[in-house]
């Protein structure tokens, strides 16, 4: 069996970093829609908030999902990982606009993942077959 590259390893890496963080948010909205007290917008940024949650949710699930195939490659896989450096890039943009600056670092840490899964050896080792 072949050695897995660095660059790929930095992407396993990356995206196990992501499914905590992610997990996290995702049930800190979840927590804030489930306390909010029901009133004339009670139940509308109740729905909001879940809403928000929902896309945390599916980017730690797809980014443990992917993390875990990484050492069987395949273009799926990369293609799983591209997807998910740019959900990192866009949750980290949009929550540095609305939120706080200190959500860029995820749009950081979202484009060194983008860069790390389209790099050469990151090809080279997704699109050699496997046994």
């Amino acid at each position: 069996m072949t050695r897995i590259p660095t660059a790929v390893r930095a992407v396993r890496v990356i995206l196990f970093l992501v499914v905590p963080v992610s997990g996290t948010v995702a049930l800190r909205f979840a927590v804030a829609g489930a306390t909010v007290r029901s009133g004339a917008f009670g139940e509308l940024v109740m729905g909001l908030l879940f809403l928000e949650a929902l896309p945390f949710a599916v980017l730690a699930v797809m980014s443990l999902v992917v993390a875990l195939k990484i050492a069987k490659g395949g273009n799926g896989v990369r293609l799983g990982a591209v997807v998910a450096g740019w959900l990192v890039i866009t949750a980290g943009v949009v929550g540095a606009l609305a939120h706080h600056r200190a959500w860029s670092a995820g749009a950081l840490l979202g484009a060194v993942l983008l860069f790390l899964a389209t790099g050469p050896d990151t090809r080279d080792w997704f699109d050699t077959p496997r046994l």
